[in-house]
């Protein structure tokens, strides 16, 4: 008996021993970078069964050179044995070295060995070592066949495992769930590791150590293929084409409890061209801003033909993509367009020079792996804030990845740059949800109410416009009279719409912002009194950016038109486009909007038109600089927005340009709201808003009910108490029934929806593009007591509706109170009236018996 105790106690420790030996092969081989494939375990780099002077070997791992591990051992490790080789299979061209560095000391390095060589013995005492390194270094004759074994490799283990880490320079940029994490190589090659869902190392690194460029340049190394679309494109000051940028250094500064401001600056290998890389990370909106800043030292000027916003790399584990994109023109804008991507490229692009979002608009959706759902599918949403020529490039490789090169066109816009002067492109904004497009919508929307919108937690005011009513008629018996009755509907703001400026014989000349004597006599203090005295704002509309043949700015200052002298101009709308790449133009714009303020004080509102791209692409300020004209008019846009808002820091503002033509963050964030569309038939509404839904917050949705399309003015009220609520009409030929109406949707909006709706959370909950349907609803985005639901059944239906709810508390009680409707009697929502749990109002829903086209409900939830 003895004996046998005795016995277990000598084999006590070589049982301990062998329970803690770790093999190499088992740590994460991802982090082993190689000189080619891809390093396997208890494999050669072929795959075939590791073999080194004709033996074989069970374990061990199978790389290439140049190769190299980083293992974090953090002082646990007794001793790392093992045997290296160069393995069988290769010619006899293959050459290597290893090495081993222990805490930056180098603990082992063999001669050089060639195929046939006898396996060198490693057995490297790691006591209080903290990091080690494994390297398998080409011989000097190129890597051509460096296959490299580590053969029973080991690690005795004191106690816990070893940790394979990237022997990558590591650059996290986050955000409270989401993580873009880029590396630089050991060549100071700055590369995109990962991004998505916040996550260690296991799960970034799960593919391996990545080799595509964080921003790519036409010039291929030792590390890098040029292959696809390049973000960075110049022609150096000696006609050069090619460009290698190298890293250089970085900083991450926190700008406040929720911002991080990442810096990446990046030097060409040859020339003095820098290219600085901005991350701006929003944490708890799960947002990131990225935008490029290029310049140089350069001998000559340095002619950029490209330079990206962004050059995102994404993969998919079943190399499915998905892309949804917006679509539409004057008057059927953001309409949803949705299928997979093939190999090969997709381009969406803006040419009209003046506006962002005619035909197609700069806002994207890529679902990876399966096809995204509101609620499930990983999926990042980007919108590229400028109001000019963009493209958006989406390439799908034959490895299965696909890269996202989006920034200002490069289509006529090679642009000049001289040393010690910046280059700076547009932002692209974008979020990584891997629940859905709606939660990457929501995510938008709680940025842009923080940061892309001015004044984006305030509610806004509703508005009644004469437009529909009068035109540009705006003369002052014409429009006093419209201003008690849409105060007494229940309005809070009248907006004066085209026609009410020009010369003193004519009315409606663009450049003269005067109040013509034709419409206004006594100029716009009449009508501005007159608001006063019924108790409601008054607002303008302005088109600065253009002008009519009969202003006097035409004759006085031709060269400050956007037209070719020795061409006969094409006039849409009988008017031309300012040159606002001239800096007086810039002034011009700037004075008269703000004299038309002054002059007028009891303006509160301005509506900012654009009605007219570019048809004469030429600038006399640019001379031989015309493909400048893109890039430099939308900087000149925004100068004169951000002066204007700095002037009249108060002044509430909707951008609209011929409807929805400059929906973009570029614009918005000297903006209020947009004018989604110039189609204000509900029904067409109910689609425009769903898309618009998908990028922007409600309250930015210039929403308004008219007379279009003849449709019950119960529904076009439900449909426009979505967005910002406002009206088009007659008042003093309306009916006495839409008066009613009108005066029942606008009491509850203002007392109950509107702060839900303007400030709350959007679920998208049916699809009219799949149902007959459409439903939506907000939720109260802090205390989630209050809610809003929207029905609107857009084609016939044999049944009611049961529609689940989304994003309420389970364990709050609801009151279900539908609105803006005659009676409870005349409720569409069967349980109107009843206090539900969230609970059971997420899992059993609510039922409405909507059936026909134009049926409509809106359902307001609150917490007694």
């Amino acid at each position: 008996m003895k004996k046998i105790i005795l016995s277990l106690f000598i084999l006590l420790p070589v049982v301990l021993l062998a329970q803690n030996r770790i093999p190499l092969s088992e740590l994460n081989l991802s982090m082993m970078t190689t000189g080619w494939s891809s390093a396997k375990a208890n494999r050669s780099i072929d795959g075939n069964p590791l073999t080194m002077g004709g033996k074989v070997y069970r374990n061990g791992v199978g790389t290439h050179a140049d190769s190299k591990m980083m293992i974090a051992l953090e002082g646990r490790a007794a001793r790392f044995t093992a045997l290296v080789g160069v393995d069988d299979e290769v010619t006899s061209a293959g050459s290597v070295v290893f090495r081993i560095t222990a805490d930056d000391k180098e603990v082992f390095k063999s001669p050089l060995m060639r195929k046939g060589d006898k396996p060198k013995k490693v057995n490297i005492n790691l006591n209080g070592v903290q990091t080690l390194v494994l390297e398998a270094l080409s011989g000097g004759d190129g890597i051509s066949n460096d296959h490299a074994d580590w053969a029973e490799a080991y690690f005795d283990m004191k106690e816990g495992k070893p940790v394979a880490v990237s022997s990558r320079r590591l650059i996290e940029i986050s955000t409270d769930n989401n993580l873009l994490l880029l590396s630089v190589d050991a060549e100071d090659n700055l590369m995109q590791q990962y991004i998505g869902r916040k996550a260690g190392l296991e799960v970034t690194f799960a593919s391996g150590v990545q080799k595509e460029q964080a921003y790519s340049t036409i010039q291929s190394g030792k590390q890098i293929v040029y292959w696809g679309e390049p973000a960075l494109h110049v022609v150096h000051h000696n006609g050069h084409t090619s460009t290698m940028l190298k890293y250089v250094e970085h900083k991450t500064t926190k700008v406040d409890d929720n911002i991080t401001l990442t810096y990446i600056k990046l030097k060409d290998s040859v020339y003095p061209l820098y290219t600085e890389l901005y991350y701006k990370a929003y944490a708890k909106q799960n947002v990131i801003e990225q935008w490029t800043e290029v310049y140089h030292n350069e001998e000559g000027d340095v002619t950029i033909k490209q330079a990206a916003s962004s050059a995102l790399t994404l993969r998919s584990r079943t190399r499915n993509y998905w892309l949804t994109q917006f679509t539409g023109d004057w008057m059927n804008e953001f309409n949803v367009d949705e299928y997979p991507l093939t190999v090969g490229s997709k381009v969406i692009e803006n040419r009209w020079g003046i506006t962002s979002s005619n035909g197609r608009q700069p806002h994207f959706m890529i679902t990876l792996n399966e096809q995204a759902t509101e609620t499930s599918g990983e999926v990042l949403a980007g919108t590229l804030a400028w109001s000019g020529n963009y493209q958006l490039k989406f390439e799908l490789t034959t490895y299965g990845y696909l890269s996202v090169v989006s920034g200002t066109n490069p289509w006529s816009a090679d642009y000049t740059l001289p040393a010690g002067r910046r280059y700076i492109t547009p932002s692209l904004i974008y979020t990584y949800s891997t629940q859905g497009k709606g939660e990457a919508s929501r995510n938008l929307h709680r940025w842009a109410r923080a940061y892309g919108i001015r004044d984006g937690e305030t509610e806004l005011r509703t508005i009644f416009n004469n437009w529909e009513a009068t035109g540009m008629n705006t003369a002052d018996n014409v429009i006093i009279p419209f201003l008690q009755p849409a105060h007494d509907l229940g309005f809070e703001l009248f907006l004066l719409d085209d026609g009410w400026f020009g010369l003193p014989d004519k009315a409606r000349v663009l450049g003269e912002w005067n109040p013509t004597p034709k419409m206004h006599p006594d100029g716009m203090k009449p009508l501005i009194e007159a608001a006063g005295k019924v108790g409601i704002d008054f607002g303008l509309w302005v088109e600065m950016e253009m002008a009519n043949p009969e202003a006097h700015l035409v004759t006085e200052h031709p060269e400050w038109l956007l037209t070719d002298p020795q061409r006969t101009p094409h006039l849409q709308r009988g008017q031309y486009v300012l040159d606002l790449t001239n800096p007086q133009v810039q002034d011009f714009c700037i004075g008269a909007f703000d004299n038309i303020l002054k002059s007028n004080p009891g303006i509160t509102f301005v509506k900012w038109d654009c009605n007219s791209p570019f048809h004469n692409p030429y600038s006399q300020y640019l001379g031989d600089k015309q493909q400048h004209l893109w890039y430099e008019y939308t900087r000149g846009l925004y100068r004169i927005f951000s002066e204007s808002v700095r002037l009249n820091p108060d002044l509430q503002m909707m951008l609209c340009a011929a409807g929805g033509g400059r929906c973009d963050y570029g614009a918005m964030r000297y903006f209020h709201e947009f004018w989604t569309s110039d189609n204000t038939n509900p029904l067409k509404r109910v689609f425009v808003q769903w898309g618009a839904s998908h990028v922007f917050p409600a309250k930015t949705h210039g929403a308004h009910v008219t007379h279009m399309g003849h449709q019950p003015f119960k529904f076009a009220f439900d449909v426009a108490m979505s967005g910002c609520l406002g009206m088009d009409a007659n008042p003093l030929k309306m009916t006495e029934e839409e008066k009613k109406i009108t005066k029942r949707s606008l009491e509850a909006y203002k007392t109950k929806l509107r702060p839900v709706v303007q400030l709350g959370d959007l679920y998208r909950l049916v699809s009219p593009y799949e149902t007959s349907r459409s439903v939506v609803s907000y939720v109260e985005n802090d205390k989630k007591e209050k809610a809003v639901v929207f029905v609107y059944q857009v084609r016939d239906s044999s049944e009611g509706l049961n529609v689940a709810l989304q994003g309420l508390n389970p364990d709050l009680n609801y009151t279900i109170d539908e609105v803006n409707i005659d009676s409870a009697d005349a409720a569409a929502c069967i349980q109107n009236g009843k206090t539900l749990s969230g609970k059971e109002l997420m899992e059993k829903g609510l039922d409405f018996n909507c059936k026909k086209r134009f049926d409509s409900a809106s359902v307001y939830l609150y917490v007694k």
